[in-house]
């Protein structure tokens, strides 16, 4: 019923978020095999997925935890239909374009990049190590910012963020 409606007010898309802590593969299979259940009802309802498994940027198996997400999710774009497609929001890799093929598979609309906690200089810089991700970025959107900055001095600090992430995604 909500999908229904989401639909009728013209929404884009919904998204399901899981945080991975530790290089679990049996846990990381269940959490995208949720993701893409539920991301299959959201498409029945003419809804874009937005499939989101972060990975925790402080998990001492970070790479692992990459390398077990990316084959997860490989598997189960390669079980959708030719014409589904769905959007991932994603941790930004330790190794540049590690997620390319995923940005290349038919079955994705777009890659979406998460800050995670990272500086927004951190995130920046890894994101321009990743051609043709972009950016979906809350955290590092804000760093620096205050409700108590005068109007001129936040505006300027929020110009220069959006600038400096932009430059960033569009390598």
């Amino acid at each position: 019923a909500l999908l229904a409606k989401a639909k009728q007010r013209d929404v884009f898309g919904t998204k399901m978020r899981s945080v991975i802590k530790r290089a679990n593969a049996d846990g990381i299979k269940a959490i995208i095999a949720q993701q893409f259940d539920v991301g299959r009802q959201i498409l029945a309802a003419g809804l874009m997925p937005i499939i989101e498994p972060e990975i925790d940027i402080n998990s001492p198996d970070k790479g692992d935890c990459e390398g077990l997400l990316k084959a997860q999710i490989l598997e189960q774009l390669d079980s959708m239909q030719g014409n589904q497609q769905v959007m991932l929001k994603l941790t930004l890799p330790d190794q540049a374009n590690f997620y390319r093929d995923l940005i290349e598979h038919p079955n994705i609309l777009r890659v979406v990049a998460l800050s995670g906690g990272y500086t927004r200089e951190d995130a920046t810089r890894r994101l321009a190590e990743n051609q043709r991700m972009i950016a979906s970025f809350s955290r590092a959107l804000t760093e620096g910012l205050s409700a108590k900055q005068p109007d001129e001095d936040f505006e300027k600090s929020l110009d220069s963020s959006v600038e400096s992430i932009y430059r960033a995604s569009i390598t």
